[in-house]
């Protein structure tokens, strides 16, 4: 029996997009409640054949299986819902008292975010892990705007090659580092890989506004000035939108929060923009919100289904007798 039963379970952990600790749990569940019934049908006079057949019928196809049980297992409790949306509130807050140029503040947050992801990483990556993933990264793609403004504003490329050169070995090396890292995320589901790059639509959208608004290397008091206000209302947002994404269900409603997630982020853009946000500004805009949201969904997609085998033999090791 245990080949069958193996196959069966082999084909639930493939749609299966939860940790690895709730995925063992799940499936040792399965085993032995399929076992149990297999049992109860051979008890009432039937071949081993045949009970397993007709218990496979009772179970249903595995990706229907597997789509219930993510749908009961993936809800976040409310502590763990407010967990993820907290990165959203702390930077929020940062940029509503203004001080998200105090060094101190900063550097207490910043920790907090690098502890978060340790303690996540080491611990099965819970759904609260993703958006302070998301921050983490954050602080890299910041620089690399600022290096890229600058390089912009320096003029032609035979003036200035060496910024531009520093600007593409930085975002290659970011580049790698984020696709190592973000790789194990869009494995396990796009949608969590979305989560947490979500915070990269803020920063590059704000970061382009405050450039639209004549700041960046311009004369205008620094970055985001005058912009702090709408930063922190679109990061106190999106931490709403969190809390409402790890509580729901279906999946077709989680891709249609992040999506109003865009455009949440896309109209406080545009209202702040004090009217320098043109038609072509606002299909780049779009654009990235696009790509940040939807693209993890392409790189799944390539990337192929998830690796079976190595799982299965561990399985068969492990399994109940």
């Amino acid at each position: 029996m245990l080949g069958e039963v193996k196959n069966f379970l082999n084909g639930v952990r493939l749609q299966l997009k939860l940790d690895s600790s709730s995925e063992k749990e799940i499936l040792s569940e399965l085993y032995t409640h399929f076992e149990d019934r297999v049992e109860d049908l051979q008890e009432s006079g039937l071949t081993e054949e045949e009970s397993i057949r007709i218990a496979s019928q009772e179970f249903g196809p595995s990706k229907k299986v597997a789509e219930e049980l993510h749908e009961v297992h993936f809800i976040s409790n409310w502590p763990q819902a407010v967990m993820a949306a907290l990165p959203h509130v702390l930077f929020g807050l940062l940029f509503a008292f203004r001080q998200w140029t105090n060094a101190f503040w900063l550097s207490i947050i910043i920790m907090s975010v690098f502890g978060a992801v340790a303690y996540g990483w080491k611990h099965n990556k819970p759904t609260w892990f993703f958006t302070w993933l998301g921050y983490a990264l954050a602080p890299l793609l910041v620089v690399g705007l600022v290096l890229l403004d600058k390089a912009l504003g320096a003029g032609v490329l035979s003036n200035s090659w060496w910024l531009w050169a520093t600007v593409i070995i930085y975002f290659s090396i970011v580049a790698a580092i984020c696709t190592i890292i973000l790789a194990h995320t869009w494995r396990r589901d796009w949608l969590l890989g979305s989560l947490s790059i979500l915070p990269f639509l803020a920063v590059i959208g704000w970061v382009l506004t405050d450039r639209w608004n004549g700041g960046l290397t311009q004369d205008s008091g620094g970055l985001l000035r005058g912009l702090e206000p709408w930063v922190a209302l679109s990061l106190l947002a999106l931490a709403g939108i969190v809390i409402i994404f790890t509580r729901l269900k279906k999946r077709w409603l989680r891709v249609g929060v992040l999506l109003v997630a865009g455009l949440v982020i896309l109209t406080m853009m545009s209202s702040a923009s004090e009217g320098d946000v043109n038609i072509a500004n606002l299909v780049l805009l779009v654009i990235i919100a696009l790509a940040i949201i939807l693209g993890p969904a392409l790189v799944d997609r390539r990337m192929g289904p998830r690796e079976s085998d190595r799982w299965a033999d561990s399985w068969e090791k492990h399994s109940p007798e």
